[in-house]
């Protein structure tokens, strides 16, 4: 008797089995419908399956950017503009101080245009960084 009903137990978990595997169901193909499309996504071609964007500070990150870097971008736009003679650029974290030296030849209404023109300049390409201009004589 106890055998009988052993047997009829594992007979039991054996269908049970099955039918949670879908096989006892008869259908191998479940059903699709219009809603179930998939994409295959690809990762970066970066040779870290697309891990490089995560981490900003990460140096192998295309978008990563060192003090000098930015230092010399900033030199770039003032060296764009007309009537600078020297040009002294201090960055301490958020904070990037620009010292100008203008030409002598300009007047006080040019210097103060001077120093509007790279004050939109280096906030227009510079965004992460609070920059103040001075000018000096």
């Amino acid at each position: 008797m106890f055998r009988d009903m052993l047997r009829f137990a594992g007979a039991i978990l054996l269908m049970m089995s099955l039918a949670g595997c879908g096989i006892s169901s008869g259908n191998k193909n479940p059903p699709q419908t219009d809603d179930a499309q998939y994409k295959a996504q690809h990762y970066k071609q970066d040779g870290m399956l697309g891990i490089t964007s995560v981490n900003p500070n990460d140096p192998l990150n295309p978008t990563y950017h060192h003090y000098e870097d930015d230092a010399n971008l900033m030199k770039a736009v003032l060296a764009q503009l007309q009537g600078i003679e020297k040009s002294n650029i201090s960055i301490n974290g958020p904070k990037a101080k620009v010292k100008i030296t203008p030409k002598a030849s300009l007047t006080p209404a040019q210097v103060d245009e001077l120093r509007s023109q790279a004050q939109m300049a280096l906030n227009t390409n510079m965004p992460r960084y609070k920059v103040t201009v001075k000018m000096t004589r």
